[in-house]
């Protein structure tokens, strides 16, 4: 799932013409939380912090590396990072 939310994103950065960190983050988090959280209603198990319940990184839920990554790529916009 967080391979497909990058691809995603480096694909749409790619036409927009983006290649900062920010913006890319910005993208592939929501799309990797939103992933997650569809994929963990879908199955009806809906336990958060349970890998087996959806995308895992590390045994770490997809959707927490989601929103790490939609926040770091505020901080990186807002501080004007590339």
């Amino acid at each position: 799932m967080a391979g497909i939310a990058f691809a995603i994103a480096f694909g749409i950065g790619h036409v927009a013409n983006l290649s900062a960190e920010g913006p890319l983050m910005l993208i592939a988090g929501p799309l990797s939380l939103a992933m997650d959280l569809a994929y963990r209603f879908k199955i009806g198990e809906r336990r958060w912090f349970s890998p087996a319940g959806g995308g895992a990184l590390f045994f770490i839920p997809v959707w927490c590396f989601g929103v790490l990554w939609l926040i770091l790529g505020a901080v990186y916009v807002v501080q004007g990072r590339t």
